[in-house]
């Protein structure tokens, strides 16, 4: 690899829900990882419950380990947060939930929030879901830059979404703001099941690619390398020729892991570190 660096690998949380808050930060100790990507939810961190004390605690501990949070991700999909729902007052929770992720965010001193941009009902109309969610993202954006904070725009699967399932919603997303504080993110399993090209995919988004989502699968599943049938390799050799500057946290977003999270965790770490040398 030419351009990336060991340094751009950042380690995660999902997996580590079954244990504590302490355990994985001093997982991450043990693994001498420096940067991760926070997945904001119970037990670790509940946007909708924490405390601006709270928060201000786990900056203390992350920066007693020299640790850096590279993006602070609520929980999206289990939880019923839903920024394009026709219930309005899902959809105002929503919002409200997502400018106390960034407000989080800011105090973490993190670069990135990640965003899903909701759904509506599938047996109703698509462009009345994506109007609402125009609507949500306004207000939001606006919180993010008066916060310094920057959104990334994550497809959600088909299945899950009828707004942004793909890469060139994220870029249409985009095109429709013009936000320095709104760019956009690749998640490796959902650029598999929307049947796109990495590659092409990085010539969409080009320098409005901020952040990833690395992890294998068939194409769906965000397993370990290896247990999926996803060219990782590959991925990793465009984001060099791509001269890809940012995280490439992995996402291991599945309950199987759960149980053995810090051996999960070396696993990842020991395939991309085989790939990235520098």
């Amino acid at each position: 690899m030419k351009h990336l660096k060991r340094s751009q690998v950042a380690s995660s949380n999902y997996h580590y829900i079954k244990y504590s808050l302490p355990y994985f930060l001093e997982s991450m100790v043990r693994l001498d990882q420096h940067l991760i990507e926070f997945y904001a939810a119970s037990p670790h961190l509940s946007i909708e419950d924490a405390t601006y004390a709270q928060v201000e605690s786990l900056k203390k501990q992350l920066d007693e380990r020299s640790i850096q949070v590279c993006c602070l991700t609520q929980e999206q999909c289990v939880y019923p947060i839903n920024i394009a729902c026709e219930d309005d007052a899902i959809r105002e929770r929503s919002i409200h939930t997502f400018f106390k992720t960034i407000e989080f965010a800011h105090q973490l001193q993190a670069p990135y929030v990640q965003i899903l941009c909701g759904r509506g009902y599938f047996d109703n109309s698509q462009e009345s879901a994506w109007q609402r969610s125009l609507e949500s993202m306004a207000r939001i954006v606006d919180k993010a830059e008066r916060y310094g904070v920057t959104l990334v725009i994550e497809a959600a699967s088909v299945n899950t979404t009828n707004v942004v399932y793909d890469t060139p919603r994220i870029r249409r997303m985009l095109d429709t703001f013009q936000s320095k504080h709104l760019k956009a993110m690749l998640d490796t399993c959902a650029v598999a099941m929307a049947g796109e090209d990495f590659r092409e995919d990085l010539k969409i988004l080009g320098k409005d690619m901020v952040h990833l989502h690395f992890a294998d699968g068939t194409p769906a599943g965000h397993f370990i390398p290896g247990e999926g049938n996803l060219p990782l390799a590959d991925y990793l050799q465009a984001l060099d020729e791509a001269e890809y500057d940012g995280a490439i946290p992995f996402e291991i977003y599945n309950r199987k892991y759960d149980f053995e999270p810090e051996q999960t965790m070396k696993k990842c770490l020991d395939f991309i570190y085989g790939q990235i040398l520098d």
